[in-house]
């Protein structure tokens, strides 16, 4: 018998409540957000199940060739009705009109597949009127907790990329400076045994440069190696490949199963549209795209919402430049396991962010 909060890839949800009376919480989603929500909920004793509608990665599975790469990517033009690629591909691409955005899907979310920059919040957009004032009080010790929990470090050494970039910043850059970079990779060579702050053992950063297409030798401390597996051990449910469809409330007083009156939940969460789980509180975490669709199919739905829905929103403000013509050695392109051998570690492409210049403009420039 399976025991609570173990996490089943296996598992589905039925047409009942998933358990006798539903959860106190669900979380949708686990980039950055739920998992984090779902830790601390699970850790207060509030009975929790986090929903993910992709599947679990593990370090073997990432892609580090463009063939590998093509097959775990999956096309998506609502316009046009055109979708192509695996449902459960690592990379989503959403094209509309002259806009295209891509997401991560699977369990950790973005975290998979992003650089691993943690940047502290700069003190401008602290004071911002629109935060609760209450936040400042416990903006520190939060991001400290959350440093410890992501295991961020310093970039041991200056890669090719980044010292090709240093010595031309200063000349492209109107009055830059440059600012320190910590990332949650591990660059330790020997990783000592789990404990309540790292719960699952690591692999140590082989520079290949995959950062993005995640890491294929699990030194990336993203968070189905921490804050998931801390919400499991404190009783949290995961379930994966489980796409939310949309929320409604739960039109009944008592949810009643063969004769006994049960405890009413506030909300029911559907998987499609006979299938549902129902909880107290429902925390929406499931990225830019996914919480908006899945806000826009409840509230047709009958779920009150704002009118201003889907509009005002945005995702990571970014722009991806290529540096091309260098007479030295960039050596960015991401290795396989076979020409690591062939290339000292220093001259390996590095992390896919290591440095970082700011202008004083307050653009950043990330290497």
């Amino acid at each position: 018998m399976k025991k609570r909060g173990e996490l089943d890839l296996e598992e589905r949800v039925g047409d009942d409540d998933g358990e006798e009376d539903g959860y106190d919480a669900v979380v949708v989603g686990s980039g950055y957000g739920g998992p984090i929500a779902a830790c601390r909920m699970s850790m207060a004793g509030i009975k929790v199940c986090l929903l993910e509608k992709g599947k679990r990665w593990e370090a073997q599975d990432f892609p580090t060739d463009s063939l590998k790469m093509m097959s775990n990517v999956r096309m998506e033009n609502q316009k046009l009705g055109l979708r192509f690629g695996p449902k459960d591909a690592l990379f989503q691409v959403h094209e509309q009109n002259d806009s295209v955005a891509l997401v991560a899907c699977g369990l950790g979310g973005g975290s998979l597949v992003n650089a691993g920059v943690t940047v502290p919040t700069p003190v401008r957009a602290r004071r911002n009127p629109k935060w609760p004032k209450e936040w400042e009080r416990d903006w520190d010790i939060c991001e400290a907790s959350a440093a410890a929990m992501l295991r961020i470090q310093s970039v041991p050494i200056q890669f090719p990329a980044v010292k090709v970039f240093g010595e031309t910043a200063e000349e492209q850059i109107e009055q830059c400076f440059e600012t320190s970079v910590k990332l949650s990779i591990n660059f330790d060579p020997e990783e000592p045994m789990a404990n309540s702050k790292t719960p699952q053992r690591m692999g140590s950063c082989v520079a290949c440069g995959n950062c993005l297409s995640g890491c294929p030798y699990n030194a990336k401390s993203s968070t189905d190696k921490n804050y998931l597996v801390s919400a499991i051990q404190a009783g949290c449910e995961v379930r994966t490949e489980c796409q939310v469809q949309y929320v409604v409330k739960n039109p009944y007083d008592t949810c009643q199963e063969e004769g006994k009156n049960s405890k009413k939940r506030r909300w029911r969460v559907y998987l499609n549209e006979i299938d549902y789980i129902t909880s107290d509180f429902v925390v929406l975490s499931a990225g830019v795209l996914g919480t908006t669709e899945i806000l826009f199919q409840s509230q047709m739905r009958g779920l009150k919402l704002s009118n201003a829905l889907g509009s005002g929103f945005s995702c990571n403000g970014e722009t991806v430049a290529c540096l091309a013509g260098s007479p030295a050695p960039l050596n960015s392109f991401g290795l396989d396991k076979k020409q690591l051998s062939k290339i000292p570690f220093q001259e390996r492409p590095g992390p896919s962010i290591s440095s970082s210049y700011t202008s004083s403009l307050g653009f950043t420039i990330q290497v």
